[in-house]
């Protein structure tokens, strides 16, 4: 019963983010191609002042920032993202240059070599 109800939960996550978004059993991914700062501000209203923390405080369910983390692909623009969690604490979202997800290695500069050693 559990499982569904958290498919129940999240199914209407997407109505609530204006960038594009993936999610796959409890791992939700939000993205943006970012042309100008006008992304940057895009996606930091996604993470806090827009949808996902008021979507994330209608449900009652918690974002854990220490999970969260930040690849800027193909562009060096360091943008700094942040959550605000329920007790008003901004928690700065490590940004990373390589991450595994589902067995396949994303890079920063999107070369294939490290899925060899991943």
């Amino acid at each position: 019963m559990g499982p569904l109800l958290f498919l129940l939960f999240v199914n209407d996550l997407p109505d609530w983010i204006k960038n594009s978004m993936r999610i796959f059993a409890d791992d939700v991914k939000i993205w943006n191609a970012i042309e100008a700062d006008a992304g940057d501000d895009s996606l930091q209203e996604d993470l806090n002042t827009g949808s996902l923390a008021r979507w994330s405080s209608k449900w009652l369910l918690k974002l854990n920032s220490s999970k969260c983390k930040v690849v800027h692909i193909g562009h060096d623009t360091c943008t700094e993202y942040h959550i605000i969690d329920d007790d008003g604490n901004i928690n700065v979202i490590e940004q990373i240059t390589e991450e595994k997800d589902l067995s396949v290695c994303i890079t920063a500069d999107l070369k294939p070599s490290t899925q060899c050693t991943c």
